[in-house]
């Protein structure tokens, strides 16, 4: 154990945590929106992507409030998405795809490929827009998701 545990600022941090906790629980509040910065947005919606008991009307709650399948950052985006698929919101699927066919960092592209494979009604849809897509991608990821494919179809 060190002599000197230093003390840091974490109160931004603990804000994004209490947000992503009212939100899993449906409270929201367009004035704590307004309050955080992206990196809190970030937090507080990666958060929220390791809670269970989001919620369909929820996250169609936050989507009306705040628009983040119109965000124009890629993290914000990025985590927006695995949050709707994961609560099946069929309204953003096509914004997802159109995110990964123009965002080719392995960061963003295999999770949600990953995260559609796993939704019965349109992993074949991810598959083919993959498939469609393919030359886009850096080699290394290409492979990776293509074993991704691979997994998916030996436990379908």
């Amino acid at each position: 154990m060190p002599l000197v545990i230093p003390k840091y600022d974490d109160s931004r941090e603990q804000k994004s945590m209490q947000v992503a906790k009212a939100w899993s629980n449906g409270v929201i509040s367009e004035e704590e929106r307004e309050s955080l910065s992206s990196k809190q947005v970030i937090s507080a919606l990666t958060l929220l992507h390791t809670y269970d008991n989001v919620t369909l009307e929820t996250v169609k709650a936050l989507e009306a409030s705040f628009h983040f399948g119109d965000s124009q950052n890629a993290e914000i985006l990025f985590t927006w998405c695995r949050v709707c698929i994961k609560a099946r919101y069929d309204p953003i699927v096509d914004r997802a795809l159109e995110f990964v066919t123009t965002q080719g960092r392995m960061k963003y592209v295999r999770p949600i490929f990953r995260d559609l494979f796993s939704w019965k009604e349109y992993s074949q849809q991810a598959i083919k827009v993959f498939e469609e897509n393919k030359s886009f991608y850096h080699n290394i990821c290409r492979s990776m998701v293509e074993k991704d494919i691979q997994a998916h179809q030996a436990n379908a």
